[in-house]
């Protein structure tokens, strides 16, 4: 039988959570310098403009990729502050 204590599921979890984070800040600057603009002003960009499958495909992505880390982000800060239960 293996034994893994509550603070090695945390650290585990924590380094899960930084990787996933990492990931999808990649994605976004990728996304950012690929149009030289942030978030809200490619979403203006994507509103104002005809038609652009491409770029309505980025739009979708990048606001998807947000709101991934805005999760990932509030689980990290919901274990640093230990508001956690290990079942």
């Amino acid at each position: 039988m293996i034994i893994v204590s509550k603070e090695e599921l945390l650290a585990f979890k924590k380094l899960d959570l930084l990787y996933q984070m990492n990931l999808l800040r990649e994605q976004s600057a990728r996304l950012e310098r690929r149009y030289d603009c942030s978030l809200e002003e490619f979403r203006s960009l994507v509103n104002d403009s005809d038609e652009n499958y491409e770029m309505w495909d980025d739009l979708i992505e990048w606001e998807a990729c947000q709101s991934a880390l805005s999760e990932v982000s509030s689980l990290m800060e919901r274990i640093n502050a230990e508001d956690i239960e290990v079942r």
